[in-house]
């Protein structure tokens, strides 16, 4: 699904944005994660580490749109419009946070289980139903509603059938 934020145009090329909160460094501080500003560059920590120099950064400069630099991880937000998307074939498109979870959750499954072994109606002890989840994106895949790179990530699942 197409985003609705005008942001999206001021993003600019930036170079990769490095390991470290360079502001955290400086003051011997630690971080959680860290985001990049898609306007000059800069990397801060998130809102999750004590000194949240990601924000502080929007704050202080208007700049609205940072990704996560994180390993695996390939999305980004607007700060001024609230919304999480992520680039896909050429546009932006919003984060679908059901299938990021599901992602996560197949993840965690233990080595050598499949989809195979999954029952309709498990969830996980943190409540995600991941039977249905597994439900919802196979019908959602035979229908053709699936990206190619959502696509391509369910296939790579052991024991994934459409």
């Amino acid at each position: 699904m197409q985003i609705d934020c005008p942001h999206v145009t001021e993003i600019q090329l930036v170079p990769d944005g490095g390991s470290v909160c360079p502001a955290c460094v400086a003051m011997n501080g630690t971080w959680v994660n860290l985001r990049q500003c898609l306007i000059c560059g800069v990397v801060g920590c998130c809102d999750s580490s004590p000194n949240t120099h990601a924000t502080r950064h929007f704050e202080a400069t208007g700049h609205p749109v940072i990704r996560s630099i994180m390993p695996g991880e390939d999305w980004m937000w607007c700060n001024v419009d609230e919304v999480g998307f992520r680039q896909r074939q050429g546009s932006y498109v919003a984060i679908d946070e059901f299938f990021d979870a599901g992602m996560w959750f197949i993840a965690q499954r233990p080595v050598g289980s499949t989809v195979a072994d999954l029952a309709p109606d498990e969830v996980t002890p943190e409540g995600f139903p991941l039977g249905e989840w597994v439900a919802a994106y196979r019908e959602r895949g035979r229908r053709g509603e699936l990206d190619e790179q959502d696509r391509a990530a369910l296939e790579a699942i052991p024991g994934w059938t459409w």
